[in-house]
């Protein structure tokens, strides 16, 4: 397409976007000359785009269009895609690759290159890739085979966190081309780039959106186990802790198997990362794992509540230490809204003076999580502090509900019908109840 058209493309999006609710099948019947394969193509882009810009709204508003389009004209899937040829696969994969390996990995290089080839980021680039590399990597001799070996490591682990394009894309490329490296880096012939490899092949089926989720959790933990073969406490510390971290994770997240048992192997698992990641020698992971055991024993099964709870409470506040405002605002925000969290399902202690300490917590979030940056994080956040206001045992019980009921009701301009269909549920259903209490 030529970029006269794209920019009419992009101006039509733009009033989908901006206009009021329900009158978008009027600009659409008012621009059906527009209406296209290329026109999806650049709404799938987009709406891409402004998923890692933290507008998922938006994006899924797109989405939803779209989906609606392909159906009124009956267009493949496949077709949206612009055709490139093999030629043209092969010779960006050679583009990339060289980008990679002069730059040493430099994302300020890297992903402009990338952002200008979304086209080709899809199934067919990871057979092109595939291909190539087993066939170039049986072909030369050992030292080079690393040195192309090295550079598909530099790029998957680049293209799993491009932020821009079909992120399942993304992950899948960065998949195939882990698994690519393991022909040449075995467990005897290079453990230690072996191991690396396979934990990152463990964060990468860990964020994996295709495939079935519960399988993608087991890939995950059996490559984190077995990159612990190598990556010993004694030989490799750094390395060792930061896998245990990644296992722990993985066990709070884990679908199959007792779920009290997995809490109790991902509590087991941050303890472990702890012995090494200590506040003065690694501050930022110490603070990061006190974060994530907080979480886990948030959730523990075991163990008796309360005590699970406190043990919550200074877990977040140690973390708190190092993750401040000023220096981790995300992380901060986060711990802040967790904490709130903990204090609302606090036993011990004396329950108004632990809601209000709850509220605090969400409203020092909201600080850093704001409608416009944090869409989805503010409502998440606003969603709990309504949940503190219902319960609250301090001040005018009008005005709390009042207050509760203004809290739900900004979380649905986030939580939409559409977009959060079980959060809608919930925010309505509290809204209602609540509204109900205050006309008794």
């Amino acid at each position: 397409m030529n970029q006269e058209r794209k920019q009419a493309y992009l101006n039509l999006l733009h009033q989908l976007l901006t206009c009021p609710k329900g009158k978008e099948i009027k600009i659409i019947n008012s621009n059906l000359e527009l209406v296209d394969a290329e026109l999806l193509q650049v709404m799938a882009q987009s709406a891409d785009y402004l998923t890692a810009k933290g507008q998922q709204n938006a994006a899924n508003f797109l989405r939803r269009i779209r989906s609606k389009l392909l159906k009124g004209l009956a267009i493949s899937e496949t077709l949206t895609s612009p055709k490139v040829s093999s030629e043209e696969y092969h010779k960006f994969l050679i583009e990339i690759l060289l980008a990679t390996n002069n730059s040493k990995g430099d994302r300020e290089v890297v992903y402009p290159f990338l952002e200008a080839n979304l086209d080709k980021l899809d199934h067919n680039f990871i057979n092109i890739l595939q291909t190539w590399a087993s066939s170039e990597l049986s072909a030369e001799e050992p030292e080079t085979a690393k040195e192309i070996a090295n550079t598909i490591w530099e790029f998957s682990t680049l293209i799993s966190d491009f932020p821009l394009g079909n992120q399942a894309n993304n992950r899948e490329i960065a998949i195939a081309g882990y698994q690519t490296m393991l022909k040449v880096f075995t467990n005897q012939s290079n453990p230690e780039i072996w191991a690396a490899i396979q934990n990152n092949l463990g964060n990468a089926y860990s964020d994996r959106i295709r495939g079935n989720r519960a399988n993608n959790l087991e890939k995950a933990i059996d490559a984190y186990q077995i990159t612990l073969e190598v990556y010993t406490k004694s030989d490799f510390p750094e390395d060792w802790a930061s896998t245990q971290n990644n296992l722990g994770i993985a066990y709070c997240e884990r679908i199959r198997g007792d779920r009290a048992d997995n809490l109790e192997k991902a509590i087991e698992a941050f303890q472990r990362a702890l012995e090494v990641r200590t506040k003065s020698d690694f501050p930022i992971d110490w603070a990061m794992t006190h974060y994530n055991l907080g979480n886990a024993y948030c959730e523990r099964i075991r163990g008796n509540r309360a005590d699970n709870l406190e043990e919550a409470i200074q877990l977040y506040q140690r973390a708190l230490k190092v993750r401040t405002k000023r220096d981790f605002p995300e992380d901060w925000a986060s711990t802040h809204n967790n904490l709130g969290i903990a204090y609302s399902d606090r036993i011990r202690g004396d329950r108004a003076d632990n809601l209000e300490k709850a509220i605090a917590q969400y409203q020092l979030a909201l600080e850093v999580y704001t409608k416009r940056d944090f869409p989805e994080e503010w409502a998440r956040t606003l969603y709990n502090l309504g949940n503190a206001y219902n319960n609250r045992i301090v001040g005018e019980t009008t005005e709390n509900l009042e207050n509760a009921i203004a809290c739900y009701e900004n979380a649905s301009e986030i939580f939409t019908r559409e977009d959060f269909p079980e959060d809608w549920e919930n925010l309505q259903r509290h809204i209602a109840k609540l509204l109900i209490q205050l006309r008794n």
